[in-house]
């Protein structure tokens, strides 16, 4: 069956879905609240969240690679933080309201 939906449509919809891939996991999910509230070294958020920092430099480069996350260089330390404003804000209001989502969640999965 032909799809009715025009193509730009559809071709929007497989960019939110890899958006939301890139956000399906709860390492990533952590950084960003971190760095949302400021920037931070891989070391510091490694230690933050209780991860190597192997692990946190593998997250960081796949948030940077989906333009989430930039870099700035101070001396001898990188830091990182999230690309824009928009992203920043949606951050901080997810983070503050994750038991009303989950809630409203369940009642969704449960219809």
């Amino acid at each position: 069956m032909k799809p009715y939906l025009p193509k730009e449509i559809q071709i929007s919809a497989e960019h939110q879905a890899a958006f939301f891939r890139v956000l399906g996991n709860a390492q990533r999910v952590m950084i960003l609240w971190l760095i949302a509230e400021q920037a931070r070294t891989v070391n510091e958020i490694a230690l933050a969240i209780g991860a190597t920092q192997t692990s946190v430099g593998h997250h960081l480069r796949i948030l940077e690679f989906n333009h989430l996350v930039e870099i700035r260089r101070e001396h001898n330390n990188v830091y990182y933080h999230l690309a824009d404003n928009e992203i920043t804000r949606d951050c901080l209001v997810i983070k503050s309201k994750p038991k009303e989502m989950l809630m409203e969640i369940n009642l969704v999965e449960n219809i």
